[in-house]
């Protein structure tokens, strides 16, 4: 049975229709913001309120989304995520987005000694350094396209349904993300 028929027999009062998407997109769902969050118990957080939050937009008749559920409902869970982080963030308790404080990181970073690395590998350690800087500086939805499209290889068309945007809207953010690596790395 289709995702959309599922959403019309659940709108309709069957909740085995919701217990089937349930299961569906139960491992999607947990990958989806496992990719963000680290800690379990917020995932586990985030995860029940991505399902609250479908139950009552298709309850209450508001799902468009025909043939796009996962798109829809990996939105969703990114928006959530994205949520907590600006939450956090306002209160000052800003976290890398793998939630380990800049602080801790710091901490647990080992620089070799000169003598025990080439210079060759001493440069391409700082060129990835600087990656890795210029990544934390992007905006979420720069990061998210970035992640989209090089480590998981999805094409803009698909990064552009699972964001919820238009085609040119993701590439406009990869232009832009890839334009702020350009400058950390020069730097």
């Amino acid at each position: 049975m289709s995702d959309d028929q599922l959403v019309h027999l659940y709108s309709a009062g069957t909740n085995e229709a919701f217990d089937t998407l349930l299961l569906r997109y139960d491992a999607y769902v947990h990958t989806t913001i496992r990719y963000w969050v680290t800690d379990e118990d917020l995932v586990e957080d985030i995860f029940q309120d991505t399902f609250i939050k479908v139950m009552m937009t298709i309850r209450q008749g508001r799902y468009t989304a025909e043939g796009k559920f996962r798109s829809w409902i990996g939105r969703i869970a990114h928006n959530l995520i994205m949520d907590h982080f600006r939450r956090q963030r306002t209160r000052g308790q800003e976290q890398t987005i793998e939630g380990t404080s800049t602080e801790d990181l710091l901490q647990t970073i080992q620089i070799p000694s000169p003598e025990a690395i080439a210079e060759e590998r001493l440069i391409h350690g700082e060129y990835v350094d600087e990656l890795g800087y210029g990544l934390s500086q992007l905006s979420a939805e720069q990061q998210e396209v970035v992640r989209l499209r090089y480590w998981e290889e999805k094409s803009f068309k698909e990064i552009a349904e699972e964001t919820g945007v238009s085609i040119n809207t993701a590439l406009g953010r990869m232009r832009y993300a890839l334009q702020h690596l350009r400058r950390y790395v020069r730097q």
